[in-house]
């Protein structure tokens, strides 16, 4: 799978993707932490350092000369535990860990404001049942690659890194982290669950990174329930930096959790964890959501409050919004702080919205969540920005201009689990979450493709295929039916041309035949399917814009 996912990653990118990577030269003090991190993965998730050779081997051979220890120290880092809390990842001055991290464009990692979103419901809070989640990667726009998955000795899976070799500029390196995920069983993980620092730090040490440990999970476990139960035999790990360590959100079509804190782990196991969201009155609903703040009653303590505390609500979670006392203590600190923040308003939007689509909560009502802008405050930018700084709370939205990915799934047991994903935003006109940066991507399309995990690779594809067959009928009928009097009639034709180059394209790869090699007959598959999803938002764009999908909870309510 590494072999295979390395020789497709740069079939996609070009060698450059892997190339910082491959030219790093290891101290044998690093070389020394490599040995350690993989002796923790050998214990817990043999199957990753398998990965990793590949990668080394795949790399290789697609030109860029990558030996085993460059490949694992993707997955683990190079350096040792950390002792107090450390920043999203490594700073500029980390040295080292410099050139590991600026894996793209050699930008340094530094402190910021992009983290993410997730949201599940599932049992009496769906239309049907089923699981329903949705989740967004917040930060720049990076060089992302889907993974699916059909390990020989496991569960099918999809799962999206935040990016293809482990790093995001600027931020840093995140070991392969990402969200969401899901696999043939019907389980998902959803998001990293928002939470840090919640165990003892004389419990940090070495352990299993979250993109392993998330690997791990939705290859080996048929429920959320067994997800849960295997959290346990993990080392709480390195706790002091973001997605250091195991945890996260887990949902199926019966049960949900996030964990926030494993303190003990594994022999004295005591910990955080919400299966449930509550009203005021004390009743349990069936869905559970999280941003970057800690939202258990008993968290109060994660993420490094100030001295005088985080405050708590029932839907915001435990968070700041005074300045100064968000900046009393700089760097990693003050950075966990301002993200409780920005998540509150966050936090209470998701829970607003569960809440109004309870009981009919299903792909279409998620996706309009994830869709539907949050509100800007009247007033000019540098009152706005006084304002935020006063402590004015923002009726903010998971949907906004820093989302680089955003997913909807309805995970099954079985072969019709559905993963609909977008590069950016879901909508183009969403607002800022507050008076931050955001970000507008070139060639913007605010459209998902859509993959259905099938039994195998092939039947993958043909499900793509057939989506987009139709996704293009119907486009072409729409823009027929409105000719020339709709504002973008001029990009239809362009838009529906190349839905159809790229369906070709791809009918055309089917149409050879697979080669008897089978790492080439996968990178055909993919390839095929790489048309199949482009053609699927080029029809949907036309789609979209003739007959708009709901934008806001009040156009999904209008008869």
């Amino acid at each position: 799978m590494g072999r295979q996912y390395a020789q497709q990653v740069i079939e996609i990118y070009g060698r450059w993707i892997f190339e910082r990577q491959a030219a790093v030269q290891m101290t044998a003090a690093e070389l020394d932490q490599v040995q350690r991190w993989s002796a923790e993965l050998k214990a817990h998730t043999p199957e990753v350092l398998e990965f990793a050779a590949g990668m080394a081997e795949g790399a290789t051979r697609g030109g860029v000369p990558m030996s085993y220890e460059q490949a694992v120290c993707i997955w683990t880092g190079t350096r040792p535990p950390a002792k107090e809390p450390r920043p999203m990842a490594f700073a500029q001055n980390d040295g080292h860990d410099a050139r590991i991290t600026a894996a793209y464009l050699g930008v340094s990692a530094s402190t910021d404001t992009d983290l993410c979103s997730g949201i599940c419901a599932w049992g009496k809070g769906t239309r049907d049942g089923s699981l329903v989640a949705g989740s967004t990667t917040d930060h720049d726009c990076t060089y992302q690659a889907t993974i699916v998955a059909f390990p020989d000795d496991g569960h099918a899976y999809i799962y999206t890194p935040f990016s293809a070799n482990g790093s995001i500029p600027v931020l840093g390196q995140f070991h392969m982290g990402g969200h969401p995920g899901m696999n043939n069983e019907g389980l998902a993980y959803v998001h990293h669950g928002g939470a840090n620092t919640g165990e003892p730090v004389s419990q940090w040490g070495y352990g299993v990174r979250r993109g392993p440990a998330t690997l791990n999970m939705l290859r080996r476990c048929a429920s959320a329930a067994e997800a849960r139960d295997a959290h346990r035999r993990f080392p709480v790990g390195d706790a002091g930096i973001s997605l250091g360590t195991v945890g996260g959100m887990f949902a199926d079509a019966a049960y949900g959790f996030s964990l926030e804190a494993r303190p003990g782990a594994p022999e004295e196991w005591k910990p955080i964890i919400r299966e449930h969201s509550y009203d005021a009155y004390g009743k349990t609903f069936d869905f559970l959501y999280a941003n970057n703040n800690a939202m258990a009653p008993e968290s109060g303590h994660l993420n490094v409050p100030p001295a005088e505390g985080y405050q708590y609500t029932l839907a915001g979670g435990w968070f700041t919004r005074d300045w100064e006392k968000i900046n009393s203590e700089p760097g990693p600190k003050a950075f966990r702080r301002l993200n409780t923040r920005n998540s509150e308003g966050r936090n209470r939007y998701a829970y607003r919205m569960m809440m109004q689509g309870y009981g009919g909560i299903d792909v279409d009502y998620m996706t309009m969540v994830y869709r539907q802008s949050g509100e800007m405050p009247a007033g000019s930018r540098n009152e706005i920005q006084r304002l935020w700084q006063a402590g004015q709370p923002w009726n903010s939205s998971t949907a906004h201009r820093a989302n680089a990915f955003t997913v909807v799934m309805n995970p099954r047991r079985g072969e019709d689990g559905a993963y609909f994903g977008c590069v950016g935003p879901g909508n183009r006109a969403v607002q800022p979450r507050g008076p931050e940066h955001g970000y507008y991507y070139f060639d913007e399309t605010n459209a998902f493709w859509e993959l259905r995990l099938r039994k195998r690779p092939i039947e993958v594809l043909h499900a793509a295929l057939d989506t987009a067959t139709a996704d293009l009928k119907r486009a072409t009928q729409l823009s027929v039916g409105v000719g020339n009097s709709h504002p973008g009639a001029a990009q239809f034709d362009g838009w529906i041309t190349e839905a159809g180059a790229e369906l070709q394209r791809a009918r055309a790869l089917v149409a050879e035949g697979l080669p008897k090699d089978r790492d080439a007959a996968l990178a055909q598959i993919s390839r095929a399917l790489r048309c199949a999803t482009r053609a699927q938002v080029r029809a949907r764009q036309v789609g979209d814009a003739v007959e708009p999908p709901p934008l806001t909870i009040a156009q999904f309510q209008a008869p």
